[in-house]
């Protein structure tokens, strides 16, 4: 089992672990970096596309402008335009039939190229002029219909004679449309100016339409010698499409696959069809492609959700006729960051690779480490269980290690130095107490001796006095039976006193008798002691325990000696 407390395992794995972070790290700034960059740099190239894109539609609108200030001061357009009004007049006998002449053809392209000869009419003959130029207008991509409007709003003239045609803006179906706003603007502009209305819904075409517009003036009759006043006879409008954008939002260049440009209305809706999209179109709110109106107002770099993934988008502003409209260039994360993604792969491979070789470095080195401490550390071990070391391995080494080894070998000689030393002094202490033990021994056993022999000189002394004691004692004792038998004889009045003493000397007897065996049995142990006295210590007390009771028994005889002295005195005297 592993332990981290090893280098062995401490080593490669801090070398593993240390590349690992290494890798890690560096990776992830490496990505990080490169990811930043690449996002800025197609954030930049959004930005240029919806800068571009915008300066398309600006001069789209900046076109379309010329254009209608071209038509509306069309010598056809000027000479007819008040004609055309006083001709379409509802309260003339002629005005249904205008009407239907004019839409019966069924398709607009059909009612475009009828130009209302065989009307045999005066707003016939007057439209065959404007229409000329109307379908010269009209040939162009996004100009979807040209009005003539008289004062009060009432449309007496257009090119594709729709459903608005002889219609006014303050009906129900006009009221609320561009036209109709424009139709304000235009009245309270000045006479050569250009109004503006932004696209919204309209009844006709069937697509959101915007709407361009001026006023048409005249020349009021005055009387002769007075200068001619300019009265308004009406205005002119030409009806756009979405399609006038058409061309510019379809350029994708350096969008990739999946990048396009859209056009967003103040609103919140698409003022152009979306290139890539089939499903949504001009009108629809940008929140059906998931762009926020919020995320539109923001005017910085954004991503939103689609079906598809997350897109990458950035939005530009761009002022049109007066109206604020915001160019958004968007394009798939995935698309855009595709480099990044094979840059993650080639760093994770880079650093899978710097991970696998510095691991295999680690191991290696550590091996060439690890290993050399092992040997050292056994070396160690055996010095330190006096064990005969013969070589340390690395010695001979260049690095630290070798250093190591070379203390190791000093640290050896130094210690087989000491070893000899401290034999040499143990030795010499070891004789040295040996010797004084010796002394000792011999000392203590010479006193013992002394002490012992004196004892036991002294226990022989008083042995034999006990024994010449005994032997006085047996003498008067039997002297005192000699005499108390002489006694007897003379004075037999006293034979009961004479009865008791010879009782008393009986037991005196047999006294006698228990105090020589009792010396008897001391002497025995005298003689003991005094063999075994150089053997135990412990019998010299019990020796002394029995001198002192001998001592005891020749004081008791001393006193029985004395008692029967006594006795036998006053036997005598009584005798």
């Amino acid at each position: 089992m592993f332990s981290l407390s090893k280098l062995a395992v401490r080593l490669p794995a801090t070398t593993v672990g240390l590349a690992l972070v290494s890798a890690t790290v560096m990776g992830g700034l490496s990505w990080q970096s490169a990811r930043g960059s690449l996002v800025s740099a197609v954030q930049d190239q959004l930005q240029l596309a919806a800068t571009a894109t915008g300066h398309g539609i600006a001069l789209a609108v900046d076109r379309a402008q010329a254009d209608f200030t071209a038509v509306a001061g069309h010598p056809q357009v000027a000479s007819n335009f008040t004609d055309l009004i006083e001709n379409l007049d509802p309260a003339k006998p002629d005005y249904a039939g205008i009407l239907t002449a004019f839409r019966a053809p069924p398709s607009p392209e059909a009612r475009l190229a009828f130009d209302g000869t065989t009307t045999n009419t005066m707003y016939g003959r007057r439209h065959v002029k404007v229409q000329e130029v109307a379908r010269k207008l009209l040939s162009q991509p996004g100009y979807a219909d040209l009005l003539f409007l008289d004062p009060n709003g009432r449309i007496v003239y257009t090119a594709t004679k729709g459903d608005d045609f002889a219609a006014s803006v303050t009906d129900p179906a006009l009221r609320d449309t561009a036209l109709a706003r424009l139709f304000e603007q235009m009245k309270g502009a000045g006479p050569d100016a250009v109004s503006f209305a932004d696209f919204s819904a309209y009844p006709v075409g069937g697509t959101p339409a915007a709407f361009v517009g001026r006023a048409m003036n005249r020349r009021a009759n005055v009387a002769m010698g007075t200068a001619q006043a300019m009265e308004r006879a009406g205005y002119v409008v030409m009806r756009i499409t979405p399609a006038l954008f058409d061309q510019t939002l379809s350029q994708r260049a350096g969008l990739g696959e999946t990048g396009q440009t859209l056009a967003v209305g103040a609103d919140g809706r698409l003022r152009g069809n979306p290139p890539l999209s089939t499903k949504v179109a001009a009108g629809a709110p940008s929140s059906d492609l998931g762009i926020t109106p919020g995320q539109i107002a923001a005017q910085a770099p954004f991503s939103y959700e689609t079906p598809d993934g997350r897109h990458m988008a950035v939005s530009a502003a761009v002022p049109v006729l007066g109206a604020r409209w915001t160019i958004v260039a968007e394009q798939s994360e995935a698309e855009a960051l595709q480099a990044v993604n094979a840059l993650s792969r080639m760093l994770l491979l880079i650093g899978l690779f710097v991970l696998v070789g510095t691991a295999v470095l680690g191991l290696i080195m550590s091996r060439a480490i690890v290993r050399p401490l092992g040997a050292l550390t056994v070396a160690l071990k055996a010095l330190a269980a006096r064990q005969t070391l013969d070589e340390v391995p690395g010695f001979r080494r260049r690095d630290e290690i070798g250093d190591i080894a070379r203390a190791v070998v000093m640290i050896r000689d130094v210690s087989l130095e000491e070893a000899a030393q401290q034999l040499q002094t143990t030795e010499a202490a070891r004789l040295r107490e040996e010797q004084t033990r010796r002394h000792m021994l011999r000392d203590l056993a010479d006193r013992f001796e002394v002490s012992v022999g004196s004892i036991v000189t002294r226990v022989s002394g008083a042995a034999e006095g006990l024994t010449g004691a005994s032997g006085a004692v047996n003498d008067a004792v039997e002297g005192t039976s000699s005499r108390s038998v002489s006694v007897a004889a003379t004075a037999r009045q006293t034979s009961g006193n004479i009865g008791a003493v010879a009782a008393a000397a009986e037991e005196l007897g047999a006294t006698v008798s228990e105090i020589g065996r009792q010396v008897v049995q001391a002497a025995g142990m005298s003689a003991e002691a005094v063999a075994r006295a150089r053997d135990a210590g412990g019998t010299m007390a019990e020796l002394s325990a029995a001198a002192a009771r001998i001592g005891d028994v020749v004081g008791l005889v001393s006193q029985i000696a004395g008692q029967t002295n006594l006795l036998a005195l006053n036997a005598t005297i009584e005798a």
